[in-house]
């Protein structure tokens, strides 16, 4: 009798601190500048959380140092779930290129759930006259060292994507870091770099207008938004995507029914028809995971991530 009722009354704190959280404002930090795919999916969802949770939900941008400065504050606060981290596939990047953390982005956060996944797209300079992955291929394979490649930086998403399948490519070539897509898209377009995987919507405009090629999705499936697209897979290239996503996170110390109403919340949010339509038009495509499952799938992107930091000597800035 005295186990039984020790069970209800722990089920019926928890309940109650569900029902209780949350008791103030709560702050999603975004890991990026205002106006990136982030920043964009974090808003998507905020005034609806603010609805939904009976608090205000503001979206605090902290960029820098590939999300670390953000995780670094968001662990800082109070870990009770009013301050979540909203960071990108990074998450699973910086553990492994920066060195001298005070924690562990890995062991120190628990997920809340992926908001978006961003494919990248594999895209050429029209000099080229590349019609294929497999003429890229063989071209970079007949002249090692020969072609060049633009990322956004060592160990960004677009550098990770780049790397998986120059290395699974078996290419030789030579890596070229601008700040960002407008920049790698500028290039591409006058022939100065040769290759690059960026987010799908920063091109898909341009892919549809003729003005710069595309060979490949660095993605599981095809996308809606250039459906004759093949993946890198159906191009002939399998176990070479490295995918680009957006998830919420907060410090494993955040009690468990905060976590769980977060979780909660936050699903509800993206089904909204909405918020669905803010995503996709921003290139997202949305994706429901429980949190365990987040976890599982964050753990498996962090052992690719490790074994491209290693093979292709990834250093930060």
């Amino acid at each position: 009798m005295k186990h039984l009722l020790a069970v209800l009354l722990v089920s019926f704190v928890s309940g109650s601190m569900a029902q209780s959280f949350p008791t103030r404002p709560l702050r999603l930090v975004a890991t990026s500048t205002p106006g990136s795919p982030v920043d964009i999916y974090a808003r998507a969802i905020s005034d609806v959380l603010a609805k939904s949770m009976g608090q205000p939900v503001v979206v605090d941008n902290r960029a820098g140092a590939g999300g670390t400065l953000a995780a670094a504050y968001v662990l800082g606060a109070e870990n009770d779930g009013h301050v979540a981290l909203v960071n990108t596939s990074a998450h699973v990047i910086a553990p492994f290129v920066y060195s001298g953390l005070t924690f562990d982005m890995l062991r120190d956060f628990s997920g809340i759930g992926p908001i978006a996944l961003l494919p990248n797209v594999l895209i050429v300079a029209p000099q080229r006259r590349w019609k294929s992955l497999q003429d890229l291929i063989d071209a970079a394979r007949a002249k090692p060292g020969g072609y060049t490649y633009a990322t956004g930086g060592s160990g960004t998403g677009t550098h990770m994507s780049a790397e998986r399948f120059r290395l699974r490519a078996a290419l030789d070539a030579v890596q070229v870091p601008y700040k960002g897509s407008p920049e790698i898209l500028s290039e591409i377009i006058s022939g100065r770099v040769d290759w690059s995987f960026v987010p799908l919507s920063t091109v898909v405009g341009h892919i549809r207008d003729g003005r710069i090629p595309a060979l490949a999705l660095s993605a599981e499936h095809r996308s809606p938004q250039l459906p004759e697209l093949p993946t890198l897979t159906e191009a002939g290239l399998d176990n070479a995507d490295f995918p680009f996503w957006v998830g919420m996170f907060v410090p494993v110390k955040t009690p468990a029914a905060a976590r769980r109403r977060l979780y909660e919340e936050t699903t509800r949010a993206m089904q909204q028809a909405d918020v669905r339509e803010r995503l996709t038009k921003a290139g997202a495509e949305i994706v429901f995971m429980t949190p365990d499952a987040f976890d599982t799938y964050v753990k498996a992107q962090a052992d690719i991530a490790s074994v491209i930091v290693k093979a292709a000597n990834i250093r930060a800035n």
